[in-house]
């Protein structure tokens, strides 16, 4: 199946916690919503039932440069190419 990435996708404050959770990751609670007040561009991916499966964010000056940071993939989700 092939899922739509949006740039700048709403995406409520618990989330991203939940999702870090379900990889293994510190959920970080405190970090959102000033995550998303600080950086100029995240993305994210919903699956059929519009829930979070995927989610990264741009750090940078907001330049020339930047990275993408916090790759994150809900665990059902990896490692099926594409």
């Amino acid at each position: 199946m092939n899922y739509k990435v949006t740039i700048n996708i709403p995406i409520y404050y618990n989330e991203v916690p939940e999702l870090r959770a379900l990889i293994g990751w510190g959920r970080r609670d405190k970090d959102y919503p000033s995550l998303f007040e600080l950086c100029n561009f995240w993305v994210g991916v919903r699956d059929e039932n519009n829930k979070l499966i995927a989610f990264g964010y741009v750090c940078g000056m907001g330049l020339e440069h930047g990275y993408m940071e916090d790759i994150i993939v809900h665990p059902d989700y990896q490692g099926q190419g594409n």
